[in-house]
């Protein structure tokens, strides 16, 4: 049983944007920023940390005992001399890290049809939550999944994925959210 799930839309759309050279990373992230698709600071959404506490859930849907962050392998894509600036000064200085972010999109899509996501990957059999960039094969669902948030179910019974997919960024989703939560 495997579990993945895109499950920030603010990290879709960052990477759909840098995806074959269309953008570099930092133009992309300040356009999400004007969209509206991040939280006041950037790093909030590329640290990580919000889809780590979803891969919690998710793992321990999964039947995963254990399953805590500090626990977990998380990816962060701010670069590590930006974590503790102030937010002006990250947005600045992200295009100093463009370069390594379009070679590793490179690399993963010189491979025809692959892709780079950001995602949680629970692997049951393995008793494994990972958090982070994932490289996928042309015929994966995350290919398809624009900057929506989609999970990825597969089993012994579900060989090709069952795919769960919906909007996952901006004010209305969010708003939606917490209505939803409140009522």
């Amino acid at each position: 049983v495997q579990v993945e799930g895109v499950l920030s839309g603010t990290l879709a759309y960052v990477l759909g944007q840098v995806a074959g050279g269309k953008q570099k990373l930092s133009d992309a992230v300040k356009q999400a920023k004007e969209l509206g698709y991040t939280e006041p600071d950037p790093r909030d959404d590329l640290g990580g940390m919000d889809v780590a506490r979803k891969a919690v859930i998710l793992g321990r849907l999964s039947g995963l005992k254990g399953v805590e962050l500090d626990q977990m392998e998380i990816e962060s894509l701010v670069p590590e001399p930006l974590r503790d600036c102030s937010v002006d000064e990250f947005m600045e200085k992200l295009g100093d890290f463009d370069e390594t972010m379009a070679a590793r999109v490179a690399k993963v899509e010189a491979k025809e049809g692959c892709r780079l996501h950001y995602a949680a990957k629970v692997d049951v059999k393995a008793g494994k939550v990972t958090v982070g960039l994932l490289a996928c094969e042309a015929d994966h669902p995350f290919n398809n999944a624009g900057p929506d948030n989609l999970v990825a179910i597969t089993t012994n019974f579900y060989t090709r994925p069952l795919v769960v997919q919906g909007a996952g960024a901006g004010g209305d989703v969010t708003a939606t959210g917490v209505l939803a939560d409140i009522l």
